[in-house]
């Protein structure tokens, strides 16, 4: 109906279907502003960096001791190679270093100043182990032990092997040792003061951390067989008595490891935090590093050298 026929001006009754959108409209205002609360109720906050304390290495690197090089040994005239006699092998010349084996390592660290990078202390240990078959040996009538071969050189280096008994006849490798083993053991154990510059890591997301690793060690060894873990000589002294001694000892020195790393976390720095967060895992690197062992008993003639400078790698884990 129009105003032409509706004078007063009263309206019309709403229809149905407009009563219907009045509705709606009205839940969607007044549900509006309730939607938008929960929303911000349920943002997750910021995932931060937990503190770091603890760092956990596993490497690995090539290693061989300089033993020859000891005083007790270079001293004779002409200078004593036992290493390389027993450990070398038959295809070398004579007197030649050994190659290098495996050395395993373990290191913990506590980072107790984490201000422009991370100062900590660390304990590091390891092993090392060497073998080779073992010379036939017999009893003197002193009661000292010899083998039943000593090493030489021929005009060329080449190492050659000649009887003690009867003396001086040339006779082969396989002739002069037995189905014994001998087997050379390292540990090796490190004090050290631990400096990481992990800047440009957490400020910049640069993945590289130079560190520098210093302190001292003390490298355990000694010598077994396949019958008895430790090894015993037996040797004869000014006055005519046979004593027995066990083939064990440990070297003192300085230790050194610059290294670099690279920093697996920052590559994804969101996961990272999220499996921080989640157990503590702060950071993951891969790393090379020199290892620099000067071992040589701090000048005691009576000290094996155990000094090599290598390098090792592997991963690290700061919790």
């Amino acid at each position: 109906m129009n105003s032409a026929h509706n004078p007063l001006g009263f309206r019309r009754p709403l229809q149905p279907g407009c009563l219907a959108v009045s509705a709606s409209l009205l839940w969607l205002g007044l549900a509006a502003p309730a939607s938008a609360q929960t929303f911000e109720q349920i943002q997750h906050p910021q995932l931060r960096e937990s503190p770091r304390r603890l760092a956990f290495e596993l490497k690995f690197g090539p290693y061989v001791p300089a033993v020859d090089s000891s005083p007790v040994f270079a001293g004779r005239n002409p200078p004593a190679t036992p290493f390389s006699d027993f450990f070398g092998s038959n295809d070398e010349r004579a007197g030649v270093t050994p190659s290098r084996g495996l050395l395993t390592q373990g290191e913990v660290d506590y980072q107790f100043l984490n201000r422009f990078g991370s100062l900590g202390v660390g304990l590091s240990g390891g092993y090392y182990s060497r073998s080779a078959p073992a010379f036939t040996s017999y009893t003197t009538g002193t009661g000292q032990e010899r083998p039943v071969c000593t090493l030489g050189a021929s005009l060329e280096g080449w190492r050659t092997y000649r009887s003690s008994q009867p003396p001086g006849n040339e006779v082969s490798y396989e002739s002069c040792i037995s189905g014994d083993q001998v087997v050379f053991n390292l540990v090796p154990v490190s004090l050290l003061l631990v400096y990481r510059f992990d800047e440009l890591s957490k400020r910049f997301r640069i993945p590289i951390i130079p560190y520098m690793k210093a302190g001292f060690g003390a490298y355990f060894w000694w010598i077994g067989s396949s019958a008895s873990f430790v090894s015993s000589i037996n040797t004869t002294q000014a006055d005519g008595m046979v004593l027995s001694r066990s083939t064990a000892g440990a070297t003192y020195g300085l230790v050194i490891h610059p290294g670099l790393a690279i920093d697996l976390s920052a590559i994804d720095q969101q996961a990272s935090r999220v499996i921080d967060n989640e157990i503590g895992l702060n950071r993951v690197s891969l790393f090379v590093e020199l290892h620099g062992a000067f071992m040589s008993g701090w000048g005691q003639s009576n000290k094996l050298d155990l000094s090599d400078m290598t390098f090792n790698a592997g991963i690290n884990f700061e919790f």
